[in-house]
C-alpha cells in the first residue's frame, strides 16, 4: 500500500512539473498548504478525492489522477478484507482448537451449551455469531459471541469484513430516481450561496457533491443514469462558474468540457446548447474573436427551445461583432436579444439570469469595446437599477464595468467612488474576478491620486491586501 500510494505521488509531481508549477505554486491553488503537496508527493500524506480532483482540474490531466486515486482506494479496501479474512481465519481456528467440529459423520453436530439465566441475559446482548469456513473441503462452524468478535479483530478491519463491504463491486444497484431531483434542488441552494458569500466558500461541497452524484450515476443504467449523468453535467458547468471567479481559468475550461461531454452524452439538448453559449461567453471575456462567433452558432444549432437560452447565445452573438467593431451588426444581435426574452415572466429554469437587466448590462460591455463610454454608463446604470437583489457578486462585477466607462470617459472621481462600491461587494462575496477588476480600475487612476475618492480607493485596496 506504501508503494502505491508513492506511486500516486510520483505521478502527481510529474503532472505538476509539466505544467510548470513549484510545490509553493501550486499549493494555494489546490486549496492546500506546500507541505501537503511535498508529503503526497512522497507518499506520507493521503489526500482525499477532491484535492486529485482539483489537481486533476489545474494540471489539466483529464481526470488521470482521480482515476489513479480510485485505483489505489479499491487496492486498499482489498487489502483491509484480505486482513480481516486472515484475522477471522486464525480466530475460527483457535476457537475451533477449544471446540473441535465433529469427525464421527453419525455424531450430533456441536450445541452450545445450556445456559444459565444470567448468562442467558448476557447472550441476548451479544447472541452467537455461527461463523463458517471450508478447510479440506468442509465447512465448518463455530459459534462466536458478537463480543468475542468485536474483541478479537481490529475496528479498522472490522469495517471491511464481507458483511459490510462486499467483496465485489456490483454493477448495480439501487438507486431511488427521487435523488435528481434532490441534487436539482441542492444546486439551486448553492449557486444562492455562490451569489451571496462567494465561490471559495461553497467549491469544495460541490466539487464534494459532484463526486456522489457520480458514484450514483457509475451505479445506474437507462434512463436513471442518463438523468444523473445530465445532472452531473449541470454540476460541472457550475464548478467551471466558480473556478472561473476564483481567476483559476485552467480548472475553468476543464470542467466546461466535461459539462459539455455529459451533456451531449446524455442527450440533453437544451444544456448542450447553454454550455456553448458559456463556452462563447468565456472565449468574449478572452477577446478570442474566432471562437466567439463560432460557439455562438453552435449554441444557436444545437436547437434549445428556452427562450432565455437563446437570448444568452445571442448577447454573445453580439459581444462577437463587438470585439469585430462591427456596431450595426452588434446592435441587431442585442435587439434580437432584448426581444427574445421581453415577454417571458420570470421562471427558476435554465438560464433564468438571462433578463432584461442582463441584457442590458451585457449591451453596457459592447459599448465600452466599441469605445462609447458614454452610451456603456447609461445600460450599466439602467441594468443596475432593476438588478436582482439577490445576485450580489454579479452586482459587483457589473459596478467595476460601470468604473471602467467612468474611466474611459475621463470621469477619475465617479470611477473611483463606483469601485470602491465594486471593491465592498467583492470583499463580501469573496469574488476574485470582482477584486481583478478593482485593481485594474486603481492602477490606471495613478495619474489622479491627489482625487480623494482615488486616494480612499488605494488605501481600501492596500488594507484589503494587508494580512488581519
Amino acid at each position: 500500500m506504501s508503494e502505491a500510494w508513492r506511486a500516486l505521488g510520483q505521478q502527481l509531481a510529474q503532472f505538476r512539473k509539466a505544467a510548470g508549477y513549484t510545490q509553493h505554486s501550486l499549493a494555494p491553488k489546490a486549496l492546500s498548504a506546500r507541505s501537503t503537496i511535498a508529503n503526497t508527493e512522497v507518499g506520507r500524506q493521503r489526500p482525499d478525492c477532491a484535492f486529485w480532483g482539483r489537481c486533476d482540474a489545474l494540471l489539466d490531466t483529464g481526470g488521470v489522477l482521480t482515476a489513479a486515486y480510485d485505483r489505489v482506494l479499491v487496492l486498499q479496501q482489498q487489502y483491509r478484507r484480505d486482513s480481516s479474512t486472515a484475522a477471522l481465519h486464525t480466530m475460527i481456528a483457535r476457537a475451533e482448537a477449544a471446540c473441535p467440529p465433529p469427525t464421527n459423520q453419525n455424531q450430533p453436530p456441536y450445541r452450545a451449551p445450556v445456559q444459565h439465566e444470567a448468562s442467558a441475559r448476557n447472550s441476548a446482548d451479544n447472541p452467537d455469531i455461527v461463523t463458517a469456513m471450508a478447510a479440506q473441503e468442509r465447512i465448518h462452524q463455530a459459534h462466536l459471541s458478537r463480543r468475542a468478535l468485536l474483541q478479537a479483530v481490529p475496528g479498522s478491519l472490522m469495517a471491511a469484513l464481507p458483511e459490510t463491504s462486499p467483496t465485489h463491486k456490483t454493477k448495480t444497484v439501487r438507486v431511488d430516481p427521487a435523488i435528481v431531483d434532490h441534487f436539482t434542488r441542492m444546486r439551486c441552494v448553492l449557486v444562492e450561496s455562490d451569489n451571496r458569500i462567494g465561490a471559495a466558500t461553497i467549491l469544495p461541497t460541490v466539487r464534494g457533491q459532484l463526486g456522489l452524484i457520480a458514484e450514483y450515476r457509475r451505479a445506474t443504467q437507462g434512463p436513471l443514469h442518463d438523468a444523473l449523468l445530465a445532472t452531473e453535467a449541470r454540476w460541472a458547468e457550475f464548478t467551471g462558474w466558480l473556478s472561473d471567479d476564483l481567476g483559476e481559468r485552467a480548472a475553468g475550461d476543464w470542467w466546461i468540457a466535461q459539462a459539455l461531454t455529459m451533456a451531449q452524452e446524455a442527450g440533453d439538448t437544451e444544456f448542450t446548447g447553454y454550455v456553448f453559449a458559456r463556452m462563447a461567453q468565456r472565449a468574449a471575456e478572452a477577446l478570442d474573436q474566432d471562437r466567439v462567433h463560432g460557439l455562438a452558432r453552435a449554441a444557436a444549432r444545437s436547437g434549445s427551445k428556452r427562450a432565455q437560452v437563446q437570448a444568452f447565445a445571442t448577447v454573445h452573438t453580439a459581444h462577437a461583432h463587438a470585439i469585430d467593431g462591427n456596431t450595426s451588426r452588434f446592435q441587431a444581435a442585442i435587439n434580437d436579444a432584448h426581444h427574445l426574452i421581453a415577454d417571458i415572466a420570470p421562471d427558476q429554469g435554465l438560464g433564468a439570469f438571462c433578463t432584461t437587466s442582463y441584457v442590458r448590462a451585457h449591451e453596457g460591455d459592447c459599448w465600452l469595446r466599441l469605445g462609447r463610454p458614454h452610451a456603456a454608463i447609461e445600460c450599466f446604470h439602467q441594468a443596475l437599477g432593476t438588478w436582482p437583489e439577490s445576485y450580489q457578486r454579479d452586482r459587483g462585477l457589473y459596478l467595476a464595468r460601470t468604473a471602467a466607462a467612468h474611466l474611459a470617459a475621463d470621469e477619475p472621481e465617479q470611477a473611483a467612488n463606483t469601485a470602491l462600491a465594486a471593491l465592498e461587494l467583492a470583499r463580501l462575496t469573496r469574488s476574485t474576478r470582482v477584486h481583478h477588476h478593482v485593481t485594474t480600475i486603481s492602477s490606471q487612476l495613478t495619474a489622479h491620486t491627489t482625487a480623494p475618492a482615488v486616494a480612499q480607493l488605494h488605501a481600501a485596496l492596500t488594507a484589503a491586501a494587508t494580512p488581519a
